[in-house]
């Protein structure tokens, strides 16, 4: 499912369900609106897993399973034991919303040096095209097609490259500490990671779930390897009878001024809201981070076009010089 689709779709149902709309009822009203194929699959499947008499996530990992990530499980199945659902469902619509905003904005951006790359490897073969149709002689557009073709390769490369590496950053330390040292891109994944953390374990302490288990959920749901890593002894040492903060400050991979907020809100009593604060702050600084990495990363491009094009052009003058030095020398 798309990521906007997820947006539109939680955000019709929290605004269903916030106005005191059955669940049942309000996926029969979003099944009459003729969702895409994605939607309708993924209500279909809750509505099925509902009608079984499962709970909204069983139904969700049981039925929807290929559509929904441990983000979206953890904050429903926190807001359903709590009995704020809405807030659940509003939470994830946000999320998307400043997600989908994101990506739209980091491939507008490369928009514009992918049309320059295409020019700077058609444009420098015109003159031989055009030399070629006046003298009469076949040219052939091997060195178009060939260079474009090496262009789409490293592009679809590096995507599916990252993609994996996203996903395996999301269960190793490792990799996922390497990739938080990507310019530009590693610092969006951190504060995004952190923004996640923290909405679920809002979530988690509303729905007054043991600390442990919001620790362990909150981390499964960063889909961070460091922040999961760091959960986990987080909540053995709570479980061991230490303060939340204190556990958080003896392992690695909390930001220490995370760890500091954490510390004075546990004191005074006000953990709910300090994480919350901490998800909305963290979601604009990735938000942020995001909108930077729109601004350099075409800059990079563009200097990487611009020296291929002068490479090209060098290699063009060279040729053509060498071509009538021949011919002088006759």
């Amino acid at each position: 499912m798309k990521i906007s689709e997820k947006a539109l779709l939680y955000r019709e149902l929290a605004k269903l369900v916030g106005a005191d709309f059955h669940l049942d009822r309000s996926i029969q009203l979003l099944l009459a609106r003729n969702p895409s194929h994605a939607r309708r699959t993924w209500l279909l499947g809750l509505q099925r897993g509902l009608a079984e008499g499962k709970s909204i996530v069983e139904a969700l990992r049981t039925d929807c399973e290929a559509f929904t990530g441990t983000l979206e499980l953890a904050l429903i199945d926190a807001g359903e034991r709590s009995g704020r659902l809405n807030d659940a469902l509003s939470h994830l619509a946000r999320y998307f919303e400043a997600w989908n905003i994101a990506v739209r904005q980091a491939i507008g951006a490369m928009i514009y040096p992918l049309v320059l790359a295409h020019l700077g490897i058609i444009l420098p073969e015109l003159p031989r095209l055009v030399t070629g149709s006046l003298e009469g002689t076949p040219y052939s557009l091997r060195g178009v097609f060939v260079p474009l073709g090496v262009l789409w390769l490293i592009l679809l490369s590096s995507f599916l490259l990252w993609r994996w590496l996203s996903r395996l950053g999301a269960e190793s330390a490792a990799v996922d500490a390497w990739l938080a040292r990507v310019p530009f891109v590693g610092s969006a994944r951190r504060h995004w990671a952190l923004a996640r953390f923290a909405q679920v374990f809002h979530a988690c302490l509303l729905a007054s779930m043991r600390m442990t288990e919001c620790m362990l959920l909150a981390g499964g749901a960063s889909h961070s390897g460091v922040l999961r890593r760091a959960a986990e002894g987080a909540a053995q040492r709570i479980a061991a009878g230490e303060t939340i903060a204190g556990a958080m400050a003896d392992v690695h991979g909390f930001p220490l001024v995370f760890v500091h907020g954490t510390a004075t809100a546990e004191e005074v009593g006000s953990l709910d809201h300090e994480m919350n604060r901490w998800a909305a702050a963290e979601s604009i600084e990735a938000a942020d981070a995001v909108q930077r990495a729109a601004q350099w990363l075409p800059k990079i491009a563009y200097a990487v076009v611009v020296l291929y094009v002068i490479t090209r052009i060098f290699s063009l003058v060279s040729a053509y010089m060498g071509g009538i030095q021949q011919l002088e020398s006759f």
